[in-house]
């Protein structure tokens, strides 16, 4: 498995809160219940775990755009670290 990235560790915090919070909250048969008597809500409960859903795989996407940008600038920097190396020499001599 992959290390998360903060942006995942982050969202991962925000629905372990949640759950937490519906674990101490939650009665047994209760969304039953109001499933029951309120389709609608149930609808809009769905919608939002779906976009919830959505958002945290374009999290983790955007944690995996991170870490490219972080490595492309590592080796930016290493390529023009090679300038170090040609002290007294002008730019048009090192390209």
């Amino acid at each position: 498995m992959a290390a998360s990235g903060v942006l995942e560790m982050l969202a991962r915090a925000d629905l372990d809160a949640l759950l937490e919070e519906l674990r101490t909250q939650y009665r047994a048969g209760a969304l039953e219940r109001l499933s029951g008597r309120d389709p609608e809500w149930r609808l809009a409960l769905d919608r939002a775990e779906e976009e919830v859903g959505g958002l945290y795989d374009a999290l983790r996407a955007a944690d995996a755009t991170f870490a490219r940008w972080r490595a492309a600038v590592a080796e930016l920097r290493r390529l023009w670290g090679r300038l170090d190396g040609m002290a007294g020499e002008s730019l048009d001599q090192v390209a």
